[in-house]
């Protein structure tokens, strides 16, 4: 370990400073749901021409000692300014930078006239500096950091509570303080065993529960992102990503990264994305300090609630978080992952999905839950969605999806099989169409009396045939071109909508004509097109108003050709 005389220290910093030996260097801090850079760190580091490189644990506790540590600070903030400015100059995207601060800096000088003063001079505005301090900082006179933190907060800075799990008042400090984001050490865990997984998995349930943002420090191997990622830590810092660099590296590493920086201007929209507590078990619901008071203590249970985050922009999703559950709930109703589903709606007609697209436009209407039930692949489920962050034309979606059938819930299987049984009676004729395949899958079910010829045909003759026998002549040229197969899948997809739905004449058992009410229905299902055909009875009212529609307003009917 190296060992340098403390006095050598004292008598040099001054000379370090005007020198540029002493100097920051930056460490950046990374989104987990994006891999994009959104902050970064600055941290102290001496290059000295003697003894070269001085560690920071040597010199730091050395400038507290002899009350030295504001001017290193403030001459951090200096190095800190410059390299804001010139990644401005260089056209570079901007992002906050983190600089630590020391108990002694508010003993002896007034930091926030200060910093702010410093900021000023280089046209830095506050909200691109964040303020870190631990945990020691505020160990007593609670009453006079509280509102030295005031302060800060009502200049703009955010303030982060740096290095919570190495002290042994952390939690007290939560109590009567209030910060921006917690910063979590993972060196005070030595490994990632599972009794350090349940205690970053409570951490990061308690920081949810109190409105806090979190940030795991050290993060040092691909494990430790993943398992943080899956909790729902909010950020990563730490040696997997980068090792801290001199100013001209970090700009170089910024010009040429692959990870690209978060625009902060999108600020509030991950920070109201990172209040999605994973670990809940009832993370689409924002847990109160109502329910706390009630007793309700839901929230520090482990979760197996389906979760995912899912990002619109346009008709384009993308998956930016799922849980077992949710990928589980997704393969229960036809889809291999998560990964297939977001394909799927991205390379599929909107029609395909109208009806969760439906839902999902009323979530973000509304801002609340919307739970719709669904069928698809022969399984029915609940499907929830909430929007939870809006910017720049994307929408951030949580979604959790409860499904229905087989083992894991016979006796709701069951039910809804003998229910779904008594529904189909209320239909007069269906018939299952596959158009790909130009052939009529099955006839469901019948009630007229319809020749079962139809079935043995390839479907576009059978369409023909069907037409010249069983629907009334007047009615017949419209009824070709609405069931027309090979346009079918065209002009369902443009409408934007599963089905159509027309009335026609169709003939009955005793040789007479009624007017029933018809519908094709695109089936969603992972594979071919296949569609539903449906004949139904008219209430006296329907057959009227379509008598009315037919005579007065056909052009109606006409968007369906």
């Amino acid at each position: 370990m190296q060992h340098i005389d403390e006095q050598y220290i004292v008598n040099n910093f001054e000379s370090a400073l005007e020198k540029g030996y002493v100097k920051a260097y930056y460490q950046p801090v990374i989104r987990t749901l994006t891999e994009r850079i959104c902050s970064v760190e600055a941290l102290a580091r001496w290059q000295d021409p003697v003894v070269g490189l001085l560690s920071p644990f040597l010199f730091i506790s050395v400038l507290e000692k002899y009350r030295l540590i504001h001017k290193l600070d403030l001459a951090i903030l200096d190095n800190i300014c410059i390299t804001y400015n010139e990644m401005k100059r260089q056209g570079l995207p901007l992002h906050p930078f983190s600089i630590n601060l020391s108990r002694l800096d508010f003993d002896e000088i007034d930091m926030l006239d200060a910093i702010s003063k410093t900021l000023k001079k280089y046209d830095v505005p506050s909200t691109a500096i964040h303020i870190e301090i631990t945990e020691s900082v505020m160990l007593d006179n609670t009453a006079y950091f509280r509102r030295i933190f005031d302060s800060f907060h009502d200049a703009g800075f955010a303030i982060f509570m740096d290095d919570f799990g190495s002290g042994y008042s952390s939690l007290n400090v939560l109590k009567d303080y209030s910060f921006d984001v917690l910063k979590i050490d993972m060196r005070f865990l030595s490994d990632i065993g599972i009794r350090s997984k349940k205690i970053l998995a409570s951490v990061m349930n308690m920081a949810k529960a109190i409105g806090m943002h979190t940030l795991a420090e050290g993060v040092e191997t691909k494990e430790q992102m993943t398992f943080l990622r899956n909790i729902g830590c909010e950020m990563l810092q730490g040696f997997y990503y980068s090792k801290p660099m001199d100013g001209d590296l970090y700009i170089k590493y910024l010009s040429e990264s692959k990870l690209g920086v978060e625009d902060p201007s999108e600020n509030h929209y991950w920070n109201a994305v990172g209040q999605i507590n994973f670990l809940s078990p009832d993370p689409l619901n924002d847990v109160t300090t109502e329910q706390i008071e009630n007793g309700d203590y839901g929230f520090i249970r482990e979760n197996s609630t389906a979760l995912a985050l899912i990002e619109k922009t346009g008709p384009h999703v993308k998956l930016l978080y799922k849980n077992d559950a949710y990928e589980k709930g997704l393969q229960r109703i036809g889809f291999g992952s998560v990964d297939d589903m977001i394909k799927a709606i991205n390379e599929s007609e909107a029609s395909n999905y109208s009806n969760v697209d439906s839902q999902v436009k009323l979530s973000i209407k509304t801002g609340e839950i919307i739970k719709e039930d669904h069928l698809v692949n022969g399984v029915y489920f609940s499907y929830y969605t909430k929007s939870i962050a809006e910017i720049n034309g994307k929408i951030m979606l949580a979604a959790s999806i409860q499904t229905y059938g087989g083992e894991a819930d016979k006796i709701t299987n069951d039910l809804f099989d003998k229910y779904s049984r008594m529904l189909i009676d209320t239909y007069d004729h269906i018939s299952v169409l596959d158009t790909e395949n130009n052939t009529v899958v099955t006839r469901l079910y019948s009630k007229m009396g319809f020749n079962e010829e139809y079935t043995e045909m390839p479907l576009d003759e059978a369409v023909k045939k069907f037409a010249e026998n069983e629907i009334k002549e007047s009615d017949r040229k419209r009824f070709l071109q609405y069931i027309e197969p090979s346009t079918l899948r065209d002009r369902i997809a443009s409408s934007g909508k599963r089905l159509f739905q027309q009335p026609f004449h169709f003939k009955m058992q005793d040789g007479k004509y009624q007017m029933m009410d018809a519908k094709i229905m695109r089936v969603f299902m992972t594979y071919g097109d296949v569609y539903i055909f449906t004949v139904q009875d008219m209430s006296a009212q329907a057959l009227q108003m379509a008598d009315i529609m037919l005579r007065d307003h056909p052009e109606i009917l006409k968007e369906q050709q």
